[in-house]
């Protein structure tokens, strides 16, 4: 197998996401030839090249504000000054303004997990970019080429965040490079190196576009929030590292999904059959009914408009074209997602389905549900129309609520069905959950027949 260069990018306290990626890219033994980063991504890249995951996972589920900046000195220096702060954020406000926070601890930090020699000897190429503020020009350096003794000044010089003070190197200050190219893949470019990795962290900076022809590029970028960029805090790291694990193993076909991380094996295919295959022509047209609409009637102007917001909605979750195969799996994650249902861990489809159902009967079995629906029932049973809008602008929506509401497909009551018309247009997603849930509770009726 050819090997990869990984590109890191900028985003300070997001960076425990990079250490993720890496995580699983020997998980999968994934071979590096080259890493490149800026701010973060180079201190990351530094730990890759010098192969120290031990080292790496440590720091990031240790990690504190204080291991960054002297937090402390900042505080009394504002107290010094008689300016009182309520919070962290004012306070690097102020120590911006009087030429950026001290990041002593970060500096002693990197001296004692830097190994200089080890990176130096590596097979692997290591490049970064910062910015040098005395010549007003990015440096654009690889390994070979950073005097000898300086590499932590260099890894500094590239992760001087503004907010932070002028690093300084043979009397020339430097500047976090976020501020010219935040995502260098253009350094790897130089390299010759085909296949590349590139780790985006929603960091913020400059991303340069670059001429990418007849290179093979894997992104992977983070698939929700990974915090602030000074939000260093452990727990929060502990969680940006599952997630650049999981969101690998997803990017390289390992696991499947869009929010939620699915294997791919024989499971899923049973899983999925066994609902999709078991349906026939009768229970499409009872879908149409579940929704309110006649299935003799599809192409009137009001089933067409619900048809295809359902579908849109489905094609986003989908992998691939609308099928049997992938319908099936998209309902499951809207569901999921509506349910709030715990993303970041690998789930077989069954598996799933079952947290899905077991979230449904608590729901349904609960207090808060059986009130709820008191009101719900007063929107359904509105005697027109115009009583229906009034009623639905006073009714709260409620999403786990409202998925769990009668999701019997055999019920036909007019008023029922204008509501779940309704629901479909307004809120396509609750519809997804509760036809999802109807198929659950139509395959567990047959099956028990």
């Amino acid at each position: 197998m050819n090997g990869y260069g990984v590109v890191l990018g900028g985003g300070g306290a997001k960076g425990g996401y990079e250490i993720g990626v890496w995580k699983a890219l020997r998980s999968l033994n994934i071979p590096i030839e080259a890493v490149t980063g800026t701010s973060v991504g180079a201190l990351n890249g530094a730990i890759i090249v010098q192969d120290d995951f031990e080292t790496a996972y440590k720091l990031w589920t240790s990690l504190s504000i204080e291991s960054v900046i002297s937090v402390e000195r900042e505080i009394a220096a504002v107290e010094e000054n008689k300016k009182k702060y309520k919070s962290l954020l004012e306070t690097i406000k102020n120590s911006f303004l009087s030429g950026g926070m001290d990041v002593t601890p970060l500096k002693k930090m990197l001296l004692d997990i830097v190994d200089e020699d080890k990176i130096r000897n590596s097979n692997m190429d290591f490049g970064i970019v910062t910015f040098s503020l005395t010549d007003f020009k990015p440096v654009r350096i690889f390994k070979e080429d950073i005097p000898k003794g300086q590499m932590v000044d260099y890894l500094l010089a590239s992760s001087c965040f503004p907010a932070f003070k002028r690093y300084e190197i043979d009397d020339k200050k430097f500047i976090d490079g976020g501020v010219y190219d935040n995502i260098p893949i253009s350094l790897m470019m130089e390299k010759g190196i085909k296949n590349i990795i590139v780790v985006d962290v929603s960091g913020p900076g400059i991303s340069r576009k670059v001429d990418t022809k007849d290179t093979n590029i894997i992104y992977i970028k983070n698939s929700e929030d990974l915090g602030g960029v000074l939000d260093f805090n452990s727990e929060r790291s502990k969680n940006n590292i599952e997630l650049g694990y999981l969101d690998t193993l997803k990017a390289f076909k390992k696991l499947r999904g869009y929010k939620y991380y699915l294997t791919p094996d024989e499971d899923f295919e049973n899983t999925r059959s066994n609902i999709i295959g078991g349906l026939g022509i009768d229970d499409f047209k009872k879908m149409y009914k579940f929704l309110g609409m006649d299935w003799s009637g599809k192409s009137s102007t009001g089933n067409k408009l619900i048809i295809d917001k359902i579908m849109r909605t489905i094609q986003q979750y989908a992998d691939g074209k609308l099928s049997g195969g992938t319908i099936f799996p998209a309902m499951a994650e809207i569901t999921a997602e509506q349910l709030t249902i715990d993303r970041k861990k690998v789930y077989k489809l069954n598996e799933l389905t079952k947290e899905i159902m077991k979230e449904y009967e608590s729901i349904k079995n609960s207090n808060d549900f059986n009130d709820y629906m008191k009101g719900v029932k007063r929107l359904i049973l509105s005697h027109n129309q115009l009583e229906f809008d009034r009623e639905a602008k006073m009714t709260l929506i409620e999403g786990k609520f409202l998925l769990s509401y009668d999701p019997y497909i055999g019920e036909n009551d007019e008023k029922l069905n204008r509501f779940r018309r309704f629901v479909a247009m307004a809120f396509p997603k609750i519809s997804i959950a509760n036809m999802f849930i109807s198929l659950i509770l139509m395959k567990n009726t047959k099956e028990a027949e």
